[in-house]
């Protein structure tokens, strides 16, 4: 396993169990203590977790959220899971905004050449991804200025976006819980509750790592959302209870039998 895959692992089990210990580490990647000793340090470096006497935990900042890079790689095979079932809800003739997380940029690979949609983006990333596919697809990028994410904010974006009307918007989140998602940045949050108003169907993607996690803002309720895809290491029993609020859950299964 190399070092990238087994920090992001680390990383799920702070967040998982809340705190980590050296010795368990060193067993279960059958590394040396150095190595262990270095993966934290990087990852408490980062802000990412807190490092301890023999160990590390978990930070609690809910204004905190990771680098849009590290975030990018962290979870990656679940995320391309989810982005696989959230292709197949695209129907032809859909007008479909997608916004510039990471999971959203994944999901722009996977999005068919041959699929007749028109998509508005506010991430270069993404509308490079899909202009490269050469098919049916209509991209249009979203204006503002540009953050170092590839992902444009401020008031143009904002105009901008008012002025269209999706079937589908598919979107992302710091966290998620049965009570609601959360944000740890006001940008995001203001997109997805316009999106609440401006999209007949609203597509939360959400890996795993986010449930049970809360951020500094308050987004929406979840009864507002009409299909949440996320993965097989939700809780199960929180699995449950979003069932009783989301109007559609699909949780995607590393064996391909995904959850409906």
């Amino acid at each position: 396993m190399n070092s990238v895959r087994r920090r992001n692992e680390i990383i799920m089990d702070v967040r998982r169990t809340g705190s980590v210990s050296v010795d368990e580490l060193m067993l279960a990647y059958g590394v040396s203590v150095e190595t262990i000793r270095r993966d934290l340090r990087i990852l408490d470096e980062k802000g990412i977790v807190r490092r301890t006497y023999g160990g590390a935990v978990k930070r609690e900042q809910t204004t905190w959220d990771m680098p849009y890079y590290d975030r990018m790689q962290l979870n990656l095979e679940r995320k391309e899971a989810i982005a696989r079932e959230a292709v197949l809800l695209l129907e032809d003739g859909d007008s479909v905004f997608v916004d510039g997380n990471t999971t959203g940029l994944v999901l722009s690979r996977l999005i068919p050449a041959d699929k007749n949609l028109t998509i508005v983006t506010n991430s270069a990333m993404v509308a490079l991804n899909l202009v490269q596919k050469k098919g049916k697809l209509s991209v249009y990028l979203v204006g503002g200025e540009v953050g170092e994410d590839g992902m444009t904010f401020g008031y143009k974006l904002h105009c901008e976006l008012r002025q269209y009307r999706f079937d589908k918007a598919l979107f992302s989140c710091m966290g998620f819980g049965t009570q609601g998602i959360y944000y740890s940045k006001w940008e995001p949050l203001q997109i997805a509750q316009m999106m609440v108003e401006q999209s007949n169907h609203l597509i939360l993607m959400a890996d795993s790592s986010k449930a049970n996690r809360s951020g500094f803002l308050f987004g929406m309720e979840l009864n507002r959302i009409q299909t949440l895809v996320t993965d097989e290491g939700t809780p199960h029993d929180m699995r449950e209870s979003l069932r009783e609020t989301v109007r559609n859950l699909i949780v995607t299964s590393s064996d391909d039998q995904s959850e409906r």
